[in-house]
């Protein structure tokens, strides 16, 4: 695992339906590497579909602060299966195809 974040605290959104949250999290695997938290917001758009944006901070001698957006869709029902299983194959695949899907969206 090269990373590790949990929600700390979350607000609920009204009009439109939402939620605002701050995260905390960590880096086991890199001893020296910064504490990262920050704040995310996801509003939603329909049953299937939200946008959102979160922000990522650091500490320390390299700190920074990022603010990244994006949209939010609902997750085929088995995806799950094929993420939680054992298939490295059927795995790469998903991701791939979630990809290529991700990139023609941001392209459009």
């Amino acid at each position: 695992m090269s990373a590790r974040y949990w929600s700390e605290a979350s607000k609920e959104l009204v009009d439109p339906s939402g939620i605002f949250y701050y995260w905390d999290g960590e880096r086991p695997r890199q001893p020296n590497a910064p504490h990262l938290w920050g704040t995310g917001e996801i509003k939603l758009e329909s049953v299937d579909r939200a946008n959102g944006y979160w922000t990522t901070r650091s500490d320390g001698a390299d700190s920074f602060y990022a603010r990244t957006s994006g949209i939010y869709l609902r997750a085929d029902p088995g995806d799950k299966a094929i993420l939680d299983g054992n298939d490295g194959g059927a795995r790469v695949s998903l991701i791939e195809r979630r990809l290529d899907e991700w990139k023609s969206v941001a392209n459009s």
